[in-house]
């Protein structure tokens, strides 16, 4: 939790170290405020701070406004979502196809469901295209009116419903920084930033983008959207194109805007007589076609290799790895070890069920980055690779994208996190056998590689 104080002065810290006197007392002010239906302004005024994403530091797009709010309030906020979203699940309310802020659902899952299709459309020798849409400001740009009509369609009403509306209204903030603060403004549009709330509440927003959508697939990550549809005819692209069309039409009835430039389009697969061409935004111009978009954070291309991603984060790792080498002296296992899995090991990890090598180039350039950082631990750097993972305890890297698999598809059967594989096993005694998959397991198979590369 961000120790540093919100506009009502109470650091997180004192919240914590003072949780067991202060529970009760909490309790009592959040039963009256949801009974009342009000919220002191203190707790709907945010502090927001510039923050420099790169670039020049004269242009106001290059800062990402970091907003903090009140860690009480917080509390509040918590207690509020987690009854929306058990009332969303239960009620069958969340968007099938939308991956974000949702439980049991990730980028992950996003993902494989996403190469699940373009997978099923190879495996029947045809084309799916695939277009990714950015939404501008997605979040900011969220009218309060008809978010708050979509919150009532989605059955939230009563005292939760009513807190909500006062909750969105009269919202104000101050801009701080080089130690300066300016006059209080008010919030007119979005979802309130740095608040527990914001993401369910764009989530609802959104809940309906694919609504008449009639025959097309479309899949979310909060405001990351793309649709995509199978190609067996021209006609089919006509109708992509029109699935297109009712996204832009729902932009437009919600007060939402696009990105238009930021658009790609990309394609899988072939469709016999049937030229790939590009679909087209709102107003009218081409949208671009590529062979590689960067989708959640993994570099994809339509050969469905992942080199590129994988040198990617070879580079980075080989960066950081530098970096830390360079800024800490120390060589001690323990320190050296932290620093690995703090820094460099989520790179390697990130979404690996989904871009996991196959060829064995692939393989060893991963691996060298844990063999060479583990080299100049010391009293290590006299041992063999195989013999410093058993002294420190690991696993190559190879073996734990093979366990991390093995885990993922025993968490989908059993229900712990959202079967998107389609997975299907048999009991054999105490143990389980896969008996069908919508794609081949670990993604990069032997069929896809065939199909990929001839």
């Amino acid at each position: 939790m961000n120790s540093s104080a919100g506009p009502d002065g109470i650091p997180a810290k004192i919240l914590i170290n003072t949780k067991d006197s202060i529970a009760t007392p909490l309790k009592l002010i959040l039963r009256k405020s949801l009974d009342e239906g009000k919220i002191p302004d203190l707790f709907k005024l945010a502090y927001v701070t510039p923050i420099h994403k790169g670039g020049s530091k004269l242009k106001p797009e290059q800062y990402r406004p970091v907003s903090l709010t009140s860690h009480v309030m917080k509390i509040f906020e918590r207690v509020i979502k987690r009854n929306i979203m058990k009332h969303l699940i239960e009620q069958n309310l969340i968007n099938p196809g939308q991956h974000g802020f949702v439980p049991g659902r990730s980028t992950k899952t996003q993902l494989l469901q996403h190469y699940c299709d373009i997978f099923e459309t190879l495996s029947e020798g045809t084309r799916i295209d695939t277009i990714f849409l950015d939404f501008a400001k997605a979040f900011d740009k969220v009218d309060h009116d008809i978010l708050l009509q979509k919150v009532a369609k989605h059955k939230i009403k009563g005292k939760i419903g009513l807190w909500l509306q006062e909750f969105l209204n009269s919202r104000k903030y101050r801009v701080v920084a080089n130690g300066e603060m300016s006059d209080v403004q008010d919030v007119l549009s979005g979802v309130p930033k740095g608040t527990v709330l914001a993401a369910v509440l764009f989530i609802i927003m959104i809940s309906d983008v694919d609504e008449n959508v009639k025959s097309s697939i479309v899949r979310l990550f909060a405001d990351d959207t793309r649709i995509s549809r199978k190609i067996t005819s021209e006609e089919d692209k006509v109708l992509l194109q029109k699935d297109l069309n009712v996204i832009y039409d729902w932009a437009n009835k919600n007060l939402m805007k696009f990105n238009e430039n930021k658009f790609e389009q990309m394609s899988h697969g072939e469709a016999k007589n049937i030229k790939i061409e590009p679909y087209k935004t709102q107003s009218g111009n081409e949208i671009k076609i590529g062979e590689t978009v960067r989708d959640l954070g993994v570099i994809a291309n339509n050969n469905l290799l992942f080199r590129e991603h994988i040198d990617n984060i070879v580079t980075s790792s080989k960066i950081m790895s530098g970096v830390l080498l360079r800024t800490f002296s120390t060589r001690q296992e323990e320190p050296m070890m932290r620093m690995f899995n703090s820094y460099i090991k989520s790179k390697l990890a990130y979404c690996s069920l989904v871009w996991s090598p196959w060829h064995q180039n692939g393989i060893n350039k991963l691996e060298r980055i844990q063999k060479n950082f583990t080299s100049k631990i010391y009293g290590l750097d006299q041992l063999d690779y195989h013999q410093r993972l058993k002294k420190l305890n690991l696993y190559s890297l190879e073996r734990r994208r093979e366990r991390y698999l093995i885990i993922n598809a025993w968490q989908q059967i059993e229900g712990l996190t959202e079967n998107v594989l389609g997975l299907k096993a048999r009991r054999l005694g105490r143990s389980r056998r896969i008996v069908s998959a919508k794609i081949p397991i670990g993604i990069n198979g032997k069929r896809i590689k065939e199909r990929t590369e001839h």
